[in-house]
């Protein structure tokens, strides 16, 4: 809501008090000679008895209630409705039916005759005005003081009412809504405590978790450790039956060794490999991790030892490796199946 919207709920406060105030004025609705109209076109009494007869004042009381304006203007309606049904209630009020008598100024019948033959028409006024000679300035309307009060009164209480009930109404949903958010917050809370002892619980088993692994580790640890030891002892213990000196590091020196073990003599290969093809098959090869001594004589045992079935199995998974190696490394060479040295190596191999 606006000021647009304030103003324009005053504006009908307004004309809804006018009236009670104005009844309140004249004396119950008995003497209206003092009172001024705000209508040019009609008296105060013209505009009191036709808006109470013809619905206008119960309309206003409507538009007032309106709902938009009731959540945001109850105090602005109560500050004006309350003070004026305490001063209608508090008067003493004539009871039974009164003809009232109202006047208006003759020499302005023009102004005010056609709210005179409307409210002659409607029965508010019972003097009928036939023609121009038959104009009056005293008239006179059958009514009943206390019945009017109540009527105003009824109006105005209504109004409180609505704004009242409304008020009333959005209270206790706050309050349903606020025992909602209690009992929401309580089972969250329950919620929460149980999810603080899933956390307890979960933390209190990882800590037993790391634990464990960290013994494990440590286990295994030590265990690596008493294994490496024992490997490095084996192999010290086997090298030192075989023969005592260090792995060899030199690689001019590893191609001697290889020449006098045989592998660089020239008959014992393919027949069309070429020194440079030997040369890049060797620095490949030699360029790879270095062996021990005790590898280096186990190989060399295994690859001497014709026919054996370890041998065997070993060429079966390995000749095609070998092979692709050697067609990788020298790409313009052909290397048959099974012809990775010459025959004289074959046969010399088979005869010795």
């Amino acid at each position: 809501m606006n000021l647009k919207d304030l103003k324009h709920l005053n504006s009908l406060l307004a004309d809804f008090t006018w009236y009670g105030r104005t009844f309140l004025q004249t004396g119950t609705g008995l003497e209206w000679d003092a009172i001024g109209g705000r209508d040019y076109f009609a008296t105060a009494w013209m505009e009191f008895f036709k808006g109470i007869n013809d619905g206008t004042y119960h309309r206003l009381a409507e538009a007032i209630t309106d709902a938009p304006y009731i959540p945001h203007f109850r105090g602005e309606v109560q500050k004006e409705l309350n003070p004026l049904l305490a001063e209608l209630e508090a008067m003493a009020v004539e009871q039974g039916l009164h003809k009232i008598k109202v006047r208006i100024d003759v020499g302005k019948f023009k102004r005010y005759e056609t709210k005179l033959r409307q409210l002659s028409a409607d029965g508010i006024v019972f003097d009928i005005i036939q023609d121009d000679d038959d104009i009056r300035d005293t008239y006179f309307i059958d009514g009943d003081p206390d019945q009017i009060r109540s009527y105003l009164m009824h109006g105005i209480k209504g109004v409180i009412h609505r704004y009242t009930s409304a008020e009333q109404e959005k209270i206790r949903g706050l309050e349903i809504r606020l025992k909602e958010l209690e009992t929401e917050l309580q089972e969250k809370n329950g919620l929460l405590n149980t999810r603080d002892l899933m956390y307890q619980d979960l933390a209190r088993t990882v800590k037993e978790q790391q634990e464990e692994i960290t013994a494990i580790t440590e286990r295994n640890r030590t265990l690596e450790g008493i294994l490496s030891e024992y490997s490095k002892e084996e192999e010290e213990a086997t090298i030192a039956e075989i023969e005592p000196s260090a792995p060899i590091k030199d690689g001019k020196l590893r191609m001697y060794f290889l020449y006098k073990l045989g592998f660089l003599d020239k008959t014992i290969w393919n027949d069309g490999i070429k020194y440079k093809h030997m040369a890049t098959i060797l620095r490949k090869i030699l360029c790879g991790e270095m062996i021990t001594q005790v590898s280096a004589l186990r190989y060399a045992k295994l690859f001497n030892s014709t026919g054996s079935t370890e041998l065997k199995h070993f060429e079966s998974e390995n000749e095609s490796t070998v092979l692709d190696y050697l067609k990788s490394v020298c790409p313009d060479m052909d290397f048959p199946k099974g012809r990775f040295v010459n025959d004289i190596r074959k046969n010399t191999g088979r005869s010795g």
